[in-house]
């Protein structure tokens, strides 16, 4: 990790990291036993810094990729301290049938983190293959 990249990471690391606690108590609201889901940790990420556009100010954005390179998710941190925060879990509700789970997002600043949980039915052949 690049030296400034590395400093943005550790000026919002606990903030981050209270933002997955909030998104794994929403998972395990859904249902999901312990362990059967595992959301990434911020550390697992892949940060870069970008301009935003409308302060002009740089922004810390990483991404979580699967093994393959497939992206799983993002966090984005503003430098007037405002993120967002979405990761996927794409799978079967489970306590709801029918219904995908699709992801998790987290939105605030450093006094508040509001969560929502992204759900969608499943067609009849999505539901057939998860049971």
């Amino acid at each position: 990790m690049d030296e400034i990249i590395a400093i943005r990471y550790h000026k919002i690391r606990a903030l981050a990291n209270q933002v997955i606690d909030r998104l794994n108590e929403e998972t395990a609201k859904l249902g999901f036993a312990e362990n059967e889901l595992e959301l990434k940790k911020p550390i697992e990420a892949n940060y870069w810094l970008e301009r935003d556009q409308s302060s002009s100010e740089y922004s810390l954005i990483g991404d979580w990729q699967d093994e393959q390179g497939a992206k799983l998710g993002q966090l984005l941190f503003h430098a007037d301290g405002s993120f967002l925060v979405e990761q996927d879990v794409i799978r079967p509700h489970p306590t709801r049938q029918g219904w995908l789970v699709k992801a998790v997002k987290a939105w605030g600043d450093g006094e508040r983190i509001d969560t929502e949980v992204q759900l969608y039915p499943m067609s009849e052949q999505q539901s057939d293959n998860a049971a």
